[in-house]
């Protein structure tokens, strides 16, 4: 099983395709086996060579029960480029894995070729934080917040209650308006126009902090990142060509 050590945990991860390569980060409990990533990797693969992985707390890399934030995820990435060799490739990180991209391509802009944001947000409101944060502590609200998040244990490879509510604790805490003003990357932004998780308040404070980004609204909800994934792939490749041609520049 492919796994490097980074940081304190091990992390698992899976090539595909050939070409330049493109880091898919993947979303609230997701892992490479879950839903449609596969094929949905297998879109990407048609063109790059993909380096995809499980996130700390779910698939097959270490699940540690302790708090983590998504700075710390983000060094997780790094880490896992260092040890592959990866000097550069694109990015594509979606829902909460679009949150560890915009890190990723703030904080190490030499790393981060064309950057595809899929269901991400500059941050979170301020209610939904608070409850997101205090549901871990309140047994009631982590019963519901478990219930409704039922489908992904039923996945292959499941988080556990702590480390799936320790991812929702750190994608609630994010705040990236510290980070837009240092990306550099030629930027595509792709969200959904009636999107439950992500406001569209916070969707164009995050076209508005990233300077020269483009974004194109789907006709769907965030469920959609689920049940039809090419309509996110299309758009993202479409993209990503017109930076590999030098059409589309920073």
């Amino acid at each position: 099983m492919p796994t490097v050590h980074v940081n304190d945990i091990d992390m698992y991860y899976e090539i595909h395709g050939e070409g330049e390569p493109l880091l898919m980060i993947l979303g609230m409990g997701m892992n490479i086996a879950s839903f449609n990533n596969p094929e949905f990797i297998r879109m990407f693969a048609e063109q790059y060579r993909v380096i995809a992985f499980d996130n700390r707390g779910v698939g097959r890399s270490s699940k540690p029960d302790t708090p983590f934030t998504v700075e710390t995820m983000a060094q997780d990435t790094i880490g896992l480029m260092d040890a592959l060799g990866i000097r550069r490739a694109h990015v594509k990180g979606g829902s909460l894995g679009g949150a560890v991209a915009q890190i990723l391509a703030a904080e190490h802009p030499e790393r981060v070729n064309g950057l595809v944001l899929s269901g991400a947000a500059s941050r979170y409101p301020f209610l939904m934080k608070t409850m997101v944060c205090l549901a871990p502590k309140i047994p009631f609200m982590r019963k519901k917040s478990v219930q409704m998040a039922e489908p992904l244990f039923r996945e292959p490879y499941p988080p556990t209650e702590t480390t799936y509510l320790n991812q929702c604790v750190a994608g609630a805490s994010f705040d990236g308006r510290k980070y837009h003003g240092r990306i550099r990357a030629p930027t595509l932004i792709t969200n959904m126009a009636h999107d439950q998780y992500v406001p569209m308040k916070y969707t164009r404070e995050l076209v508005g902090g990233i300077r020269g980004s483009r974004l194109e609204l789907i006709d769907r909800d965030h469920l959609a990142y689920l049940t039809e994934p090419e309509l996110i792939a299309r758009p993202a490749l479409d993209f990503l060509n017109e930076v590999d041609s030098g059409t589309r520049g920073p």
